[in-house]
């Protein structure tokens, strides 16, 4: 187990993160993608201007805020609207992958972005997201407290996390691979290729006591596979082609 949530491990939080543009390079190899859309890129696009000439995309960064974008390097196509807006159906494009990175955490509807996902889709097109999930004791103490509570005991951990913007995180719909929510993708209309869970976080590493505590409570989880208390997970969707 030491080795499977490690810094190298396929179970730990890690991997989900320093394994997380492999995946998507992949996905877009495999699935021969070229139009793609960057949910929540804002100014920090995931695929930079030479990794998308590489790949030979036609690249698009979603956002809310116009600030953001405005921000992002020249070169990408842009749209600003709220993945939530019922009325991004009017949009004309539409794209073969649409991918999010701890974005979905911060939505304050998960049930209409999936949605509107799917609309954005191709047929046959693919959806991937990497978020963090609930009821990880971390994410649900975050979303249980009151914001001002919730960034002073990040700030405590994390002193530098003061230099970096922080966002409402509702985790609408941000939960592991349970049959509950395996269902909810599929009532959507997705076909659900894979809902790959990760455990651990690095939150409490700094703090011995509920570091050790923390970390024997992920062991144990992570050991039983748990799909209740996962810490992050990689949701792979696709539209069905009819």
């Amino acid at each position: 187990m030491k080795d499977e949530l490690g810094e190298h491990g396929e179970l730990g939080y890690y991997h989900a993160y320093l394994r997380l543009k492999e995946r998507l390079v992949d996905l877009i190899r495999v699935n021969r993608c070229v139009s793609v859309c960057d949910i929540g890129g804002g100014r920090s696009p995931f695929l930079s201007l030479d990794e998308v000439r590489q790949l030979g995309l036609a690249y698009t960064i979603l956002d809310i805020s116009q600030e953001e974008l405005d921000q992002a390097p020249a070169g990408y196509r842009k749209i600003r609207s709220d993945i939530c807006d019922a009325r991004l159906e009017q949009i004309p494009e539409r794209f073969d992958l649409i991918f999010s990175r701890t974005l979905a955490e911060h939505v304050r509807d998960g049930a209409a972005m999936h949605r509107n996902v799917l609309t954005l889709l191709n047929p046959g097109g693919i959806a991937f997201h990497m978020f963090p999930t609930l009821f990880n004791p971390v994410f649900l103490a975050n979303k249980l407290l009151p914001r001002k509570a919730a960034e002073r005991v990040v700030y405590l951990v994390r002193p530098w996390a003061r230099r970096v913007p922080r966002f409402p995180a509702p985790y609408s719909k941000c939960y592991g691979p349970t049959r509950r929510m395996q269902r909810f993708f599929k009532d959507l209309g997705y076909e659900v290729e894979q809902y790959r869970p990760f455990y651990g976080t690095d939150y409490l590493e700094g703090l011995p006591i509920l570091g050790a505590i923390d970390s024997i409570f992920t062991r144990f989880v992570a050991r039983r596979r748990s799909p209740h208390f996962t810490s992050y997970v990689w949701v792979t969707l696709r539209k069905p082609r009819s």
